[in-house]
């Protein structure tokens, strides 16, 4: 029977929130095939996690118990430090002996890293950024965003080859739940062979931390966050005196906005920003791309404001505005304005 892989993503020999998420998308495919009339010959495919590491026995176990997934614990005695060049050796060895029908990697700076290495070393069809998927009579179909993340494409795999999957952190619901069976454990020796003269083509030398990363942002209990909905960049500074009106507050902003030079690094939220939790998230003309969701979405409570009803924001807010944003925020200003204090 084939089965579908998860890569667990191992940070600092840690497990990383995104591997619940693509632990549930995993469950996700194999309900889809049992659901819906496969096509003849196909059979639900079972769910296996691999988790790279040199000391994978904890984490599998700990992967084991919350997911009631079975695990693979690849132990690989050289891996203190992730590298690209390690994990598509070791994973290629070990993934082609399994023969999957699907895997499943983070998009995340590491997946990214290594995912389109892996696909060549198993001679897989690959669809990266994924936000979604859905069945229908013929089967699996992959949504992943274009038009700088406006519209979702839809594709369909037709290869009878192995489908590798980078799923974008966020766009799934994670898959945590008490009182499952645990999963089995297996622990599995692998081995890295460098092909170049016996020697490593990658080094690692250190992780750096982003260049200046926002403490204020990190620490804020409200955070307002702006994006391309504002038309122009001298509209900013109404968020600025927006966002003085609440208490421990801070004014964050979308990837655009960091891109055309609006507003600092330091103030993005995303994927390739900052990720924030705090208790309120104000999303002000933000459309809401799975990167940037991937930033807040642990927030506590969202609110968001867009003129556009079917913004993706609305599908992870708890209040959704439905208003240009920045008519709403000049009649909130003129509204505290006339309040006189206590």
């Amino acid at each position: 029977m084939k089965k579908i892989l998860v890569i667990a993503e191992i940070f600092q020999g840690r497990v990383r929130q995104v591997t619940w998420e693509l632990a549930a998308t995993a469950r996700e495919i194999q309900t889809g095939f049992s659901e819906k009339q496969p096509l003849p010959g196909i059979q639900i495919p079972s769910i296996t996690i691999i988790v790279p590491s040199n000391n994978p026995k904890p984490l599998a176990k700990k992967i084991a118990e919350q997911t009631g997934m079975d695990v693979i614990g690849l132990l690989i005695p050289g891996l203190k430090i992730y590298t690209s060049e390690i994990y598509i050796t070791c994973l290629g060895q070990g993934i082609r002996k399994l023969d999957p029908s699907h895997i499943l990697v983070a998009h995340t700076s590491q997946g990214r890293d290594f995912a389109p290495g892996l696909s060549l070393e198993l001679d897989a069809v690959a669809i990266p950024s994924v936000n979604g998927i859905r069945f229908d009579k013929k089967g699996l179909i992959c949504l992943r965003p274009v038009f700088d993340n406006t519209k979702n494409m839809l594709v369909r795999p037709v290869s009878d080859r192995p489908l590798l999957l980078t799923l974008m952190p966020g766009a799934f619901k994670p898959d945590i739940q008490k009182n499952r069976k645990p999963g089995c454990v297996d622990i599995q020796m692998s081995s890295f062979k460098p092909v170049a003269g016996g020697k490593p083509c990658i080094h690692h030398r250190q992780i750096l931390k982003r260049p200046g990363e926002n403490q204020a942002l990190k620490a804020a209990k409200i955070i307002v966050a702006a994006g391309r909905g504002l038309g122009e960049k001298e509209n900013l500074q109404l968020i600025f005196t927006f966002a003085k009106h609440f208490s421990s507050s801070a004014v964050g902003a979308s990837r655009p906005l960091v891109d055309m030079g609006w507003i600092g690094y330091e103030h993005q939220v995303g994927i390739t920003g900052a990720s924030v939790a705090p208790d309120v998230y104000i999303a002000c003309g933000i459309s809401g791309s799975s990167q940037h969701i991937a930033g807040m979405e642990n927030a506590k409570f969202v609110i968001s404001i867009n003129k556009n009803p079917a913004a993706p924001i609305f599908r992870h807010s708890d209040i959704c505005i439905t208003e240009d944003v920045l008519e709403f925020i000049q009649i909130f200003l003129n509204l505290i304005d006339t309040i006189e204090p206590v």
